[in-house]
């Protein structure tokens, strides 16, 4: 499955975080996000705390809301 950090991206400006505070609240390098984006993946262990930091379900961050709605 490939990861849609548009999701993350807009959860970041939604929140106004930046890419490098949500770096520094999952205990990472700004530029492990940039690797991890620009593979579409990430350790599922991240995808756990975005949801926790920005309040909203994993599927959500996934691009999975929208389908399961549908």
């Amino acid at each position: 499955m490939e990861i849609v950090f548009k999701n993350i991206r807009a959860e970041c400006a939604r929140n106004s975080y930046t890419i490098e505070e949500l770096s520094d609240m999952l205990g990472i390098e700004r530029k492990t996000f940039y690797n991890w984006e620009s593979k579409k993946d990430f350790p599922i262990s991240y995808l756990v705390k975005m949801s926790q930091i920005f309040h909203v379900p994993t599927d959500e961050l996934l691009g999975l809301a929208s389908i399961v709605e549908a």
